[in-house]
């Protein structure tokens, strides 16, 4: 098949729902979309994850906590400080968005002027001390560059509520490159005060983003990313802790982290958990942008042991053998391929297929085909959806629609669906499934074919209709097409169309389930409602409930009314199925003996008990893998 646009011919055909995933694996080509530039959320988000997957080093910027001044020989002290000559590889002042070089008497110019416009005594200082740092092996030059436009972009632009006037210097440590700004909290423009907060337009997000951008834009390798996104849980030591470890050890690193309740970290590492799930979509992405594409497959690759690292609660930590290979990185900075341009393309360009089939699915000639290719696209949607980052056109495919939502929902249909996927296809129930379907189909096809005018001003036929109302359950997009001609119908046409629905939940509700399924469609329909769905409209409880009550005899029945489900136990295996047939026997006998109305039970109770013992079996079934694993080991 080809891999460009689909036609309606192949739509027909079924090709784009059954090989969707495939054929985008082959179209991507790397060029960059218009648009789909540096600064855009989901570039950002892209650029953020692959730096940590390829444990690129992260952006560190950071105010000095008491590095505020109060006076103005603090300041004097401080400008001195930072401009001596034997550390500074580079020293300017910025006023008014223009870097000057200093001069003999700049700072003490500086020192004057900024204090005269000093009010109140701010418990943080009148300025603020910020430090820029660089990875190890960064050229001076190229940490200048950045500082420099760093500096204008944050402080001199006049982007984040005023200009604020700043000295910086960019000391030449060999081992710890970086750049000192000392920034005078007085707006120039505005007179506004210098915040630096989460709270706030200007916070360390954005300037740890600026600084990884433009330091990326400067041939150094560099992300900001989130602590959680890289697996550390930990805050970090407070700067009093740290600074006292290393006055007495020489080493800050081995404070231990601040106190953190259970509570938090166990949240903590439910984000991180979400951040797993991430980087396995990405990695999905990442495989269908490229194709061939070396750069793009190794990316794949760690984007899948990312995600791995973090499930069995590793942290996503730069490490020499796990960097990506230098020529890799080259390939990145020459801008001869970008690969966060290169998935932000893939994910246009799936979007744009799917959207493209789902248009030709509509175009086609009404019939039960196209119903089956739409829920075919529903189930392409669903494997999509993490590798567009849940786009809304997917979820409308992917999600289900809410009973009320969907005219044709409908519980019996939509579990014989459920369990027949659940079985191998070789399984005779199988066969069973789709002998009970077939008849359903027939049954109301029949029935839908009495108002054939009906069917032509809706559009649709009989055996369409049929198909609808087999599948029991829609997506919401499917759903919504539904609801929108049901909208606009007259009102004479609309209690036609009611009446056509009734009858078909009538023949619904007669249809024969084989008697060894209903036990496993109970348990489907226990788990698939809402919690607040009321026990008595769950049909195939209902039916277990009627087999129970003709096939028990009068004693074991009546043990079962007084709280004793054991008679119950070699009919129904299933602990929470056997549970609600209990309870609903005896909201019968309650009703007939004439105690009352009868009771609404919800279905809650017996819903977590199910997926308790579902837990249960997992559980189970991973063990009994386990074992099987160390046992081939030993042999």
């Amino acid at each position: 098949m080809r891999a460009g646009s689909l036609s309606i011919e192949e739509a027909v055909l079924g090709y784009p729902l059954e090989d969707l995933a495939r054929r985008s694996r082959i179209g991507g080509t790397g060029t960059r979309v218009p648009g789909a530039g540096h600064g855009s959320v989901q570039a950002r988000s892209f650029r953020a994850f692959a730096g940590n997957a390829q444990r690129s080093p992260q952006s560190v910027v950071k105010r000095i906590r008491a590095g505020g001044c109060h006076s103005k020989e603090e300041l004097t002290r401080q400008l001195n400080y930072i401009t001596r000559e034997d550390a500074a590889h580079a020293t300017w002042t910025n006023f008014a968005g223009v870097d000057r070089d200093l001069r003999p008497n700049t700072l003490s110019r500086a020192v004057e002027d900024w204090s005269s416009s000093w009010r109140g005594a701010p418990r943080r200082g009148h300025t603020d001390h910020i430090i820029l740092s660089f990875p190890k092996g960064t050229g001076i030059e190229a940490a200048e560059a950045v500082a420099r436009e760093w500096g204008q972009a944050i402080f001199a632009s006049g982007d984040y509520g005023d200009q604020w006037r700043y000295v910086a210097a960019v000391h030449r440590d060999p081992d710890h490159i970086h750049a000192h700004f000392v920034v005078d909290k007085v707006g120039c423009d505005w007179g506004n005060f210098l915040s630096i907060s989460m709270k706030s337009e200007l916070n360390y997000d954005v300037m740890r983003e600026c600084h990884a951008e433009l330091s990326r834009a400067h041939g150094i390798d560099m992300v900001a990313s989130n602590r959680l996104s890289r697996g550390i849980i930990e805050n970090p030591p407070r700067e009093t802790d740290y600074r006292a470890a290393h006055d007495r050890t020489g080493r800050g690193d081995l404070v231990p982290p601040p106190p953190m309740s259970d509570a938090e970290r166990a949240h903590r590492r439910a984000v991180v958990q979400d951040f797993a799930r991430q980087y396995s979509s990405l990695g999905l992405l990442a495989s269908l942008s490229g194709p061939g594409n070396a750069f793009m497959e190794k990316l794949s690759q760690t984007f899948f042991a990312s995600a791995q690292t973090l499930e069995e609660g590793g942290r996503l930590m730069p490490e020499a053998d796990t960097l990506m290979p230098p020529q890799t990185h080259a390939a990145t900075q020459d801008q001869s391929f970008d690969p966060v341009a290169a998935m932000t393309r893939a994910r246009e360009q799936l979007l744009a297929e799917a959207r493209e089939t789902w248009e030709s699915i509509q175009a086609m000639e009404a019939g039960p085909e196209r119903v089956r290719m739409e829920a075919e696209f529903s189930r392409t949607s669903t494997e999509l959806l993490a590798a567009t980052q849940a786009d809304p056109f997917f979820k409308d495919h992917a999600v289900m629609a809410e009973t009320r939502e969907d005219i044709f929902a409908h519980l019996t249909p939509a579990s014989l669906q459920h369990v027949r996927d659940a079985l191998e296809a070789d399984d005779p129930r199988v066969r069973q499934i789709d002998s009970t379907l077939d008849d359903l189909r027939d049954a109301l096809a029949d029935a839908f074919a009495q108002d054939a005018d009906l069917m032509a001003q809706l559009g649709t036929t009989p055996e369409e209709l049929a198909e609808y109302a087999a599948q029991g359950h829609h997506s919401l997009a499917q759903a919504a097409i539904w609801r929108g001609r049901a909208e606009s119908l007259d009102e004479g046409v609309s209690a036609r169309l009611a009446a056509v629905f009734e009858e078909g939940h009538r023949i619904i509700d007669g249809v024969t389930v084989p008697r060894d399924l209903v036990e496993q469609l109970a348990l489907d329909q226990l788990l698939t409602v809402g919690k607040h769905h009321q026990l008595a409209d769950v049909p195939a409880i209902e039916s277990l409930v009627d087999r129970m009550a003709g096939t028990l005899s009068d004693e074991d029945l009546g043990r079962v009314l007084e709280g004793d489900s054991t008679p119950l136990q070699d009919e129904i295996r299933d602990p929470a199925v056997r549970a609600a047939v209990a309870a609903e026997l005896k909201n019968e006998a309650d009703l007939v003996v004439g105690q009352g109305d009868r009771e609404r039970e919800t279905v809650e109770t017996y819903q977590a008990m199910a997926r308790e013992r579902q837990a249960e079996l997992a559980a189970e079934h991973a063990a009994e893998r386990g074992l099987d694993i160390e046992d081939g080991h030993e042999l």
